[in-house]
């Protein structure tokens, strides 16, 4: 019941976002209510499985999983408090310039490790439905507060939700409302905040 509570508090934080905020504000934005088109498979539902495990078992996104672990943020992706994750795939970090993964693992780089993976995560459920509403009240684009600070904003490509970050990285959910115990998680293919 708690996490249905905050499902529908953050569809409420989604539909109010947008009334009488300023244009700075790292919420939802607030238009129309049509449901979006998404190129991407809903979940099946709620496991007992927490995110982390969800992503080590994923198949494609053992390289965000071992970043997490790596940034000592495994209690954070195993624990209660629901989250929102953006979780690019493996074939995501290959696209980076060589070397970067590994310096991102380095435990000299940890600071810059956590902000990279809190930077791919809001708090609470947010599903694909959730992001498409949100878009069309704000007349074509949606921004959420990540928990490392940063800003989220989702607009759309055709029947693809492209999400973007303030530093000029972009890209596209390729799969969407992946449902864990701890909350949900959008695979996406481009690891963001990494330029």
């Amino acid at each position: 019941m708690v996490k249905s509570g905050i499902g529908l508090a953050a569809v409420a934080a989604l539909a109010l976002a947008g009334c009488g905020k300023p244009s700075g504000d790292t919420t939802a934005n607030n238009a129309s209510a049509a449901e979006p088109p998404v190129n991407a498979s809903a979940g099946s539902g709620k496991t007992d499985t927490p995110i982390l495990t969800g992503l080590q078992n994923s198949g494609e996104h053992g390289t965000f999983a071992n970043a997490v672990k790596a940034a000592g943020l495994t209690q954070t992706f195993s624990g209660a408090q629901p989250y929102t994750v953006f979780a690019p795939t493996d074939a995501a970090f290959q696209k980076l310039t060589a070397g970067t993964v590994d310096s991102l693992m380095a435990a000299d780089a940890k600071g810059r490790l956590v902000s990279l993976i809190t930077g791919h995560m809001v708090q609470g459920f947010v599903t694909a439905g959730d992001l498409g509403h949100a878009i069309d009240r704000g007349k074509g684009k949606a921004q959420l507060a990540t928990i490392g600070g940063g800003t989220l904003t989702f607009t759309r490509s055709g029947d693809n939700i492209v999400v973007a970050d303030t530093k000029g990285g972009q890209g596209t959910i390729t799969h969407a409302d992946i449902t864990q115990s701890n909350g949900i998680v959008h695979s996406i293919d481009t690891v963001l905040g990494a330029k």
